[in-house]
C-alpha cells in the first residue's frame, strides 16, 4: 500500500495541478472566446482567499483532486479516461467554481470533468498501473 500513495502523490499532485492549470482554464478559455457563453469576468485572475488570485487555488485543489484520482486509478481497475472523466464531474459539483452569476449551470460539471480527464491523461505516459 505505501508504493501506490507514494506513485499517487509523486504523480497525481503534479498532474492534477497542471490538468487544472491546462484543461479547466483552457476550457472556461474556449467557452468564452470560441463558443462565446462565458463573461470575460470568468477568465480574470482576482484574488482569492489570502490573496492568492484563484487560478493558484484551483491548481492547488487539483494538486489534491489530483492524488485521490492517481489513487483510485492505481488500486480499481477500470478505463483511466473515463473514470477521470466521471470522478471530475463529481469535483466539478462538488468544489465551489467563483464563476459569474451569467455563467450556465452545465459550466461547473463540464470543467470539473475536462480537470478528471485532463489528469488521467497526463497520468497515462507515466505507467501508474505498472510495477517496477
Amino acid at each position: 500500500m505505501s508504493e501506490d500513495l507514494r506513485r499517487a502523490i509523486l504523480y497525481g499532485m503534479p498532474c492534477g495541478a497542471l490538468a487544472s492549470l491546462i484543461f479547466r482554464e483552457g476550457t472556461l478559455w474556449l467557452l468564452h472566446y470560441v463558443a462565446k457563453v462565458m463573461p470575460l469576468a470568468a477568465l480574470i485572475t482576482t484574488p482569492g482567499w489570502h490573496g492568492l488570485p484563484w487560478v493558484a487555488w484551483f491548481m492547488v485543489l487539483g494538486a489534491a483532486g489530483g492524488f485521490f484520482i492517481a489513487l483510485f486509478l492505481r488500486l480499481i481497475f477500470l478505463p483511466d479516461l473515463i473514470c477521470g472523466a466521471v470522478l471530475g464531474l463529481a469535483a466539478g459539483f462538488l468544489v465551489p467554481q467563483y464563476l459569474p452569476r451569467s455563467t450556465p449551470d452545465w459550466v461547473p460539471w463540464l470543467t470539473g470533468a475536462a480537470w478528471g480527464w485532463g489528469t488521467a491523461f497526463l497520468l497515462r505516459p507515466l505507467a501508474l498501473r505498472g510495477r517496477f
